[in-house]
């Protein structure tokens, strides 16, 4: 049904909807309000939507969205013989389990590409630059966030800083190297990892 299609439980509702890539219609299954897609400041990339539970931390600063394992990929084809044929099972179907991949929900649903830096210091040489430039956007057009914004993302920046080997770091379907990364670290037994997103470098849009 859809990149996007996510059971809705942010704002306290359920219903299915779709962003702006669908290009089919899906009739939502409960009367709902609009979906919100929250978009990388700057390139306009698809980061996320409130199709997952989003938990401000650091001060309302950042979100933190658990992600879920999923499967893709796997396909039973109907030849509509039987097993005349051999290979499959007693009602026609063909496995194409080989053909199953697990990947990540939001990293597949937003398309998102994985990135690195080669050590801590090039990664807080990144940061610096990136958060002068939200500020400067802030300053412009939200001055009131300005302050929330510098004192939740420097302490998010330390925790990072201080845990640097336990994260990893996506960028958005435009893979630009300037825009807004995505962080995502594993909690203690979890089995798909939990994604940081700086609340100041999103734009919210309504569908």
């Amino acid at each position: 049904l859809g990149r996007h299609l996510q059971r809705r439980v942010h704002g306290g509702q359920s219903c299915k909807k779709t962003t702006k890539r669908e290009k089919q219609t899906v009739r939502s299954v409960s009367s709902c309000s609009t979906m919100k897609v929250y978009q990388d400041l700057f390139t306009g990339d698809e980061l996320l939507s409130d199709s997952y539970q989003l938990s401000e931390v650091f001060d309302g600063a950042g979100y933190e969205v658990e992600s879920s394992m999923i499967t893709k990929g796997s396909v039973n084809i109907d030849i509509g013989c039987g097993n005349e044929f051999g290979g499959g099972d007693e009602d026609g179907g063909v496995d194409d389990s080989s053909a199953e991949e697990k990947v990540i929900d939001i990293v597949d649903a937003f398309r998102y590409q994985q990135t690195g830096f080669s050590n801590k210091k090039e990664y807080l040489t990144y940061i610096k630059g990136f958060m002068q430039k939200v500020k400067k956007h802030l300053e412009d057009n939200n001055p009131d966030r300005v302050d929330v914004f510098m004192k939740g993302a420097s302490a998010m920046v330390k925790h990072v800083a201080a845990n640097f080997d336990d994260f990893n770091f996506y960028m958005g379907e435009s893979n630009d190297p300037e825009a807004n990364l995505v962080l995502a670290y594993y909690k203690e037994g979890a089995l798909a990892p939990t994604f940081l997103y700086f609340v100041d470098a999103l734009k919210e849009v309504k569908f």
